[in-house]
């Protein structure tokens, strides 16, 4: 049970369908819904569909055959393990079938062991089904969407729930366009089970009368029959009232009415039984079993590529839109840098302009600072001659009436001395005496005077 997460399970009728839907709760099924469905609507995919999630949570898809599609017999064997008793029913099937073995799908159910006698034979139904008549079913029902994983007999399950526990005639009416399914239970078993079609009509109590006989003269003969039967009738009262004139003649130590199981509790022990057994009583043909799986594999597969694809272009497309991204991100940048630069040239113009604009007023400061210096140093015995102001240099020459040239040296001393405006730093870098001649009681001398950097840092 615990490799099951939820089942469904699907009933088919002449008006319609059925639709049960169970969640598992520890090791039972539990009911969640009902749903019925017209022939032509398809099954609600989000109920039977199986994808990834069901990899997860397993979900068990049971379809009902028709009972008037399905024979039922019981056999007594051997007590002994499931596959030895499979092996001896299928040694019986030619006997057992009413079909050729060739055209038919079967599967069994064993029944519980008598209480209280280990050694019994073990009481066996077999379920035998037309294999045509199957492939048409599961045909339909792939048409409307329901992957079936069982096959079940919804009769076995009323047997089931019926828990006969006295000796007699256990009748379960069939629904309308059913057969009526007869079951004797002797001796603590189930000694015969039949599916017996009864169509509405004054031919069906003969018919009913005729097939108790039939069958009290066979258990008399094989021993199992050892009362009359006393008519245990599983029908709700209204049935009840309908079926009992049929039985007037034919129950002798009286009728007992057994209230059968709801529908849906039939339904719940159907899949309950087909969790817990597998496929022991599943009339699904191994070849659609390994088909279904073969397709869900496949399905499975697609989806991942599918997915896979799906995710690889997500991925392309966001490579390519996050490239478009970027790619418009530097066209925007350079655009802005296009503007920038345009506007940092015009800043460099501007600040060439701004610092010689200042350098030639720095010049011209410095010019007349020059010349005050000369003129505040310049001794009365030399006369200035030229002045010649060129950016960081001047250029000084004249004459002097002295022969001696100490007034010359007291004037480059005294220039080398000369501060500018602000008074604390030199005005000259450095003053090189460029020549001093004497000739004819006249001095001829010339300087050249550093300026400090008069640029703008």
């Amino acid at each position: 049970m615990s490799r099951w997460f939820s089942a469904n399970v699907l009933q088919s009728l002449p008006g319609g369908r059925r639709l049960w839907r169970f969640s598992a709760r520890g090791s039972r099924f539990i009911f969640d819904s009902e749903k019925t469905l017209t022939l032509q609507e398809p099954a609600p995919p989000a109920a039977v569909a199986k994808n990834f999630q069901s990899l997860l949570r397993p979900r068990l898809n049971i379809a009902w055959l028709p009972s008037d599609k399905i024979f039922l017999r019981a056999v007594q064997l051997p007590g002994a393990d499931a596959a030895e008793i499979a092996a001896m029913v299928e040694l019986q099937l030619e006997k057992l079938s009413p079909l050729p073995v060739t055209h038919i799908v079967w599967s069994l159910h064993l029944m519980p062991r008598i209480e209280g006698k280990p050694d019994a034979l073990r009481t066996v139904i077999v379920i035998i089904a037309d294999r045509g008549a199957v492939e048409e079913f599961l045909g339909g029902l792939e048409r409307q969407g329901f992957l079936a994983d069982r096959i079940e007999c919804p009769g076995l399950d009323q047997l089931l729930l019926a828990k006969m526990n006295e000796d007699g005639l256990w009748f379960f009416p069939g629904a309308v366009g059913e057969p009526a399914l007869l079951a004797w239970h002797y001796g603590g078993a189930i000694q015969n089970l039949t599916l017996l079609p009864l169509a509405d009509g004054p031919e069906r109590a003969s018919l009913l009368k005729a097939h108790i006989e039939q069958i009290a003269w066979a258990g008399e003969l094989e021993g199992w029959l050892t009362a009359p039967p006393r008519i245990h009738l599983v029908a709700t009262p209204a049935e009840a009232e309908s079926w009992k004139p049929l039985f007037e003649d034919l129950a002798g130590p009286g009728i007992q009415i057994i209230a059968p199981a709801a529908p849906a509790e039939l339904a719940a022990q159907s899949a309950q039984r087909a969790a817990n057994n597998g496929a022991a009583a599943s009339l699904l043909p191994a070849e659609f079993a390994a088909r279904y799986h073969r397709q869900f594999t496949d399905r499975l597969w697609m989806r991942s590529a599918m997915a896979l694809v799906s995710l690889y272009v997500l991925v392309v497309l966001g490579y390519f839109a996050f490239l478009f991204e970027m790619q418009q991100k530097n066209d925007d940048a350079h655009h802005e840098l296009a503007g920038l630069g345009a506007s940092y040239t015009n800043a460099l113009l501007d600040d060439m302009q701004i610092k010689l604009l200042t350098e030639r007023q720095n010049l011209k400061y410095a010019a007349l600072d020059c010349w005050k210096a000369i003129a505040e140093n310049l001794p009365e015995t030399l006369t200035l001659d030229t002045f010649f102001f060129n950016r960081a240099k001047i250029d000084l020459g004249g004459t002097g009436n002295s022969e001696q040239p100490d007034d010359v040296y007291a004037f480059q001393d005294g220039l080398k001395r000369t501060t500018d405006a602000t008074r604390t730093n030199l005005l000259f870098t450095n003053v090189n005496l460029n020549s001093l001649h004497i000739q004819n009681g006249k001095t001829a001398w010339s300087f050249t005077c550093n300026l400090k950097s008069t640029e703008i840092p």
